[in-house]
């Protein structure tokens, strides 16, 4: 049998259902302050080095988020889905399993 007391081991889920909320509310806000711009459609006459680190440039921006707020806000929303799947799984097995 469990020793903890019920109010500590529902935490992990109103944790989890607040980082869900939290970042369900920062994927529908997202400020024009964090946005990167956007690429100008224009063809670049540079040279060696300075090439080189604009090709190395454009390269990295194409995988960052277009705005960073939904970046954060997807990951706190995975990070809560997947801590109140977990303390519920968690409820499911035996006490001597539990990890919350």
């Amino acid at each position: 049998m469990s020793t903890t007391p019920r109010s500590i081991g529902r935490s992990p889920l109103l944790i989890g259902a607040a980082l869900l909320a939290g970042g369900l509310l920062l994927r529908q806000w997202q400020p024009a302050v964090l946005s990167l711009p956007e690429p100008e459609d224009r063809r670049h006459r540079d040279r060696g080095r300075r090439r080189a680190f604009r090709q190395a440039r454009d390269g990295i921006a194409r995988f960052l988020p277009s705005n960073m707020t939904g970046s954060l806000g997807r990951s706190l929303a995975i990070m809560g889905t997947g801590l109140v799947l977990v303390r519920l799984l968690d409820m499911a097995v035996d006490d001597d399993e539990t990890l919350f």
